[in-house]
């Protein structure tokens, strides 16, 4: 199968790479990759180019693990430009690329029209994405990420993350969607989804990519 990634040097992205081994890969960033696999190709570029990259690139699943924080972007418009813009621009490259179906990390709590700016660009980034037209759509809405991150985590993130073992707990299972969960977990359900039959959009939370 032929697949595309974008996103591949971050969390979520690096610990899928380890499960896509058997497949035919093209990775495309703003920076090379130093872990991709030797049979895999690589687009560099920044985002603007992604388009023209991709011009030639046939694919059967494209996978968007791009994401930031506030913190790193530095003000609304750069956060906005790569989770929102940038999702889009590799969306629309990778459905003129023959993708059937798209995957997409996003938020547990994305909505378009929430009032909070990060939440409401992941929720204008799924809408965006819907609107292309692919056959299948996976969104994986994870609640905090445990993970070893490259680069600095925030200290208010890092306490988080730290009692996320406690909190995990005394969050009811209705709820279970806000849990913290493992990125190795949300890596593992995404790959079990690469190439999966049937059409439609289909929102997977906590609980749902436990499972797989």
């Amino acid at each position: 199968m032929n697949i595309i990634i974008a996103g591949s040097t971050g969390l979520i992205g690096a610990l899928l790479l380890k499960r896509l081994s058997g497949h035919d890969l093209t990775f495309i960033g703003r920076r090379t990759n130093p872990d991709a696999l030797s049979n895999a190709q690589q687009l560099i570029g920044e985002t603007a180019d992604w388009p023209s990259l991709m011009a030639d690139v046939k694919c059967d699943v494209a996978i968007c693990t791009l994401g930031s924080t506030m913190a790193q972007a530095g003000s609304k418009a750069a956060f906005a430009a790569v989770d929102h813009d940038a999702v889009i621009a590799f969306a629309k490259a990778a459905k003129a690329g023959g993708a059937r179906q798209f995957m997409i990390v996003s938020s547990v709590g994305a909505n378009a029209k929430a009032s909070n700016f990060y939440l409401a660009t992941k929720g204008q980034a799924e809408d965006g994405v819907n609107a292309i037209g692919f056959a299948r759509i996976d969104i994986f809405r994870p609640g905090l990420l445990r993970g070893k991150r490259g680069g600095t985590v925030r200290p208010v993130e890092r306490l988080m993350i730290n009692l996320s073992p406690i909190t995990n707990l005394l969050t009811p299972r209705l709820f279970d969607h806000y849990r913290a969960i493992d990125a190795n977990d949300v890596a593992g359900a995404m790959a079990t989804l690469v190439g999966k039959v049937g059409e439609g959009v289909f929102a997977h939370h906590n609980r749902e990519m436990l499972a797989h």
